[in-house]
């Protein structure tokens, strides 16, 4: 038990630095995403996606503060809803109301 406790603490250091450093080469982002989803698997700790996500959604709206969503960038973004709805549903309502 202590063994899985260490390593979920190792996957979250790493995947927090990987996040804090950015990614050079789509490599980089590759192992990351290996990386989040094992620590995902594992941990059932979905924090990182949901954070990918709303940082994604968070960046479109802040583009489109006072200019609607073309059509193409309203489902691109509504996609993008859905995955996170398979996270946190209370998140989605907000983002959904957001873009429509």
């Amino acid at each position: 038990m202590l063994d899985l406790v260490f390593i979920e603490r190792r996957s979250n250091y790493q995947l927090e630095e990987a996040l804090v450093q950015g990614f050079q080469t789509p490599e980089e982002y590759q192992t990351y995403k290996e990386l989040k989803e094992h620590y995902e698997e594992v941990t059932g700790n979905y924090s990182f996606s949901i954070r990918e996500l709303t940082s994604q959604l968070e960046i479109a709206l802040q583009n489109h503060r006072s200019v609607d969503f073309e059509e193409h960038e309203k489902e691109e973004y509504l996609d993008l809803v859905q995955k996170l709805e398979e996270f946190d549903y209370s998140l989605t309502t907000h983002y959904r109301q957001l873009i429509d």
